[in-house]
């Protein structure tokens, strides 16, 4: 049996197929504008889709649909191979931890000759745009971009040499960079050891104090009388009464008596119980403040006991 063709499922709709079939011109038309990459090109298609008429994209359509019949057809049949799913790079450091760009890097150049251009022009082109009554990024970026069409090859070689020259700095740069990184390395090792030696060891355990000894036999003939009868100890003291059910060994605080309605309103709130929490401070209990004015207070702190009663004591 002949090998079945692999066929990849259709994605995109009519505007990946659009973008499929006029990807070189796109890609082109993007590095006329100083852009470069998949997100350059993908905004050049997205513009230029949006130009079509609905008659234009009618065969993209089409392709999309014969696309799809196509999969579908390749994955009933006997040589239908699941595409693998690849897997995700992972941007986090051995701590599992996303890494945090280190602030003392080089700084990488971007947007080529265009970006150089940019940069230069955009005090510039901001004041020009301002003059016209526009503000923002949009009409800035949308004059930049005009310009930087109309100027020739010849005129666009300095911003290329500036951003060559910027490249090759910042190689050299990263490799200083890279270098030094490399040196500390050891240094934060040396540091990091003696502390981590310092937390293995544990602290030496208290030595224990002996318990006096029980009183024995002997000692309580020695404390007899002269004819050696022994003494009649002192009456034995009272046992514990068991405390009354309910007590508890901590007086319980004196508090505000609060209305039965304000109760009510504070447990659809969910603070009844720091509001029980508060008529029970000292200075709110001598202020004998409202119990209304208290669940107010405590709605303003967001639930926190104390800060409700510094704004109740205006602190």
């Amino acid at each position: 049996m002949a090998d079945t063709q692999v066929v990849k499922r259709a994605a995109g709709g009519a505007f990946g197929q659009f973008l499929n079939a006029n990807r070189k011109s796109l890609s082109e038309k993007a590095g006329q504008e100083g852009l470069k990459g998949v997100a350059a090109v993908s905004k050049a298609a997205s513009q230029a889709w949006k130009e079509l008429s609905d008659a234009d994209k009618v065969p993209y359509e089409a392709k999309f649909k014969e696309a799809q019949a196509a999969y579908e057809a390749y994955k009933k049949s006997d040589g239908f191979v699941a595409p693998v799913k690849k897997e995700k790079k992972n941007k986090k450091g051995k701590d599992g931890k996303k890494q945090k760009k280190d602030p003392e890097a080089p700084k990488k150049p971007v947007g080529g000759a265009y970006g150089i251009f940019s940069a230069e022009k955009r005090a510039e082109f901001t004041k020009a745009v301002e003059a016209k009554g526009e503000k923002g990024f949009g009409p800035v970026a949308k004059m930049t971009s005009e310009t930087w069409k109309a100027v020739s090859a010849e005129e666009k070689k300095p911003y290329e040499e500036r951003f060559a020259k910027a490249q090759e700095e910042y190689k050299v740069a990263l490799a200083a960079f890279k270098e030094k990184k490399a040196a500390e390395e050891p240094k934060k090792e040396e540091q990091a050891t003696p502390s981590k030696a310092r937390a293995g060891k544990k602290a030496p355990k208290a030595p224990k104090e002996a318990s006096p000894k029980k009183r024995g036999r002997k000692a309580a003939v020695a404390a007899a009388d002269g004819d050696g009868t022994p003494q009649k100890s002192a009456a034995p003291a009272a046992k514990r009464g068991r405390k009354p059910a309910g007590a508890s060994g901590k007086e319980e605080a004196a508090g505000l008596v609060l209305p039965e309605e304000v109760l009510l309103a504070a447990e659809k709130e969910n603070l009844r119980t720091a509001l029980e929490n508060l008529a029970k401070r000292p200075e709110i209990f001598e202020k004998n403040c409202d119990g209304a004015k208290m669940l107010d207070a405590l709605k303003q702190a967001g639930g926190l006991v104390n800060k409700a009663k510094s704004l109740l004591l205006g602190c």
